[in-house]
């Protein structure tokens, strides 16, 4: 936190307030939901964790055979996509 900023009379702290949009909950309910699929689908993970554009554009038979954003795949032993 800068320094004064807790003495000042009028600052709110509010941590991860821009999760609580409806949009980004959404979106984080959806990716949850299609890493639980691809698991269960016997697929790795997605090997570009900063393009998750692929499971998001176009229907369904053309989404990527991957776990979109499973950030700890690899301490957790699921390989990586084919």
């Amino acid at each position: 936190m800068a320094p004064g900023l807790a003495d000042c009379p009028n600052a709110v702290i509010v941590p991860h307030i821009a999760s609580a949009s409806m949009w980004t909950r959404s979106g984080m309910a959806t990716l949850a939901a299609a890493n639980v699929a691809g698991v269960l689908q016997g697929y790795g993970a997605w090997t570009k964790p900063n393009d998750i554009t692929p499971f998001l554009d176009g229907p369904i038979p053309s989404l990527p055979r991957a776990a979109p954003s499973i950030v700890n795949a690899k301490e957790i032993g699921l390989p990586a996509a084919t």
